[in-house]
């Protein structure tokens, strides 16, 4: 928490009094700390696009085609719209309804 009105509930040692710590020491912090020192010549060493596996690296935008990319979408709003049936049959009603209502009214 980088905010001062929220970094205080987190405070862990309830014994000693609370003092804030801005964006900047909090991250001098972590960077002195051995897995702030870690992760950062982690993070200096390139990655090697040779070492990982060639299906990781696909040459297309998508790894699949179009139409199975269609396909796979409508499959899972079908099973999203299932799951919450009561709520689209609910919401089916009610619009109905208002354009009903509408049409009565004009």
């Amino acid at each position: 928490m980088t905010s001062r009105k929220e970094q205080e509930q987190y405070w862990v040692n309830r014994d000693a009094p609370y003092s804030f710590v801005n964006v900047k020491e909090f991250a001098e912090a972590f960077q002195s700390f051995h897995v702030g020192r870690k992760l950062g010549d982690e993070l200096a060493v390139p990655f090697d696009k040779a070492k990982s596996h060639p299906s990781a690296l696909t040459t297309k935008k998508y790894g699949i085609n179009k139409k199975e990319l269609l396909k796979a979408c409508t499959s899972r709003e079908y099973l999203l719209i299932k799951r919450n049936s009561f709520f689209y049959i609910f919401r089916m009603v009610q619009v109905s309804v208002t354009l009903n209502h509408l049409n009565i009214h004009n």
